[in-house]
């Protein structure tokens, strides 16, 4: 058997389609608990922030955008790594 540069037999982009429905739940569920527990970090920010921290501010949002348009566009699997992103990169930004 010859395994094509890339991997295994599935096309690449269908990774999202293979999720069991089960699955595609539980994934979009955790994907809204992260952007809710981002925004909810985000709003938590009082103080005021360097450069570098408004940035981060600007990038967070950017990847909760793009999470939003991941899941309109039927696409679980990035909506999660991206909604992801950006909770971790609030998370540390709340524990400066």
């Amino acid at each position: 058997m010859v395994i094509q540069e890339g991997g295994g037999s599935q096309p690449q982009g269908t990774l999202s389609a293979s999720l069991g429905a089960e699955e595609a739940t539980h994934q979009s569920q955790s994907t809204v608990q992260l952007l809710d527990s981002t925004q909810s970090n985000l709003r938590s920010l009082t103080r005021q922030l360097t450069a570098e921290e408004q940035a981060m501010v600007t990038q967070i949002k950017d990847f909760m955008e793009q999470s939003r348009k991941a899941t309109q566009e039927s696409d679980p699997v990035r909506a999660h790594n991206l909604a992801l992103k950006a909770h971790l990169l609030s998370d540390e930004l709340v524990r400066r």
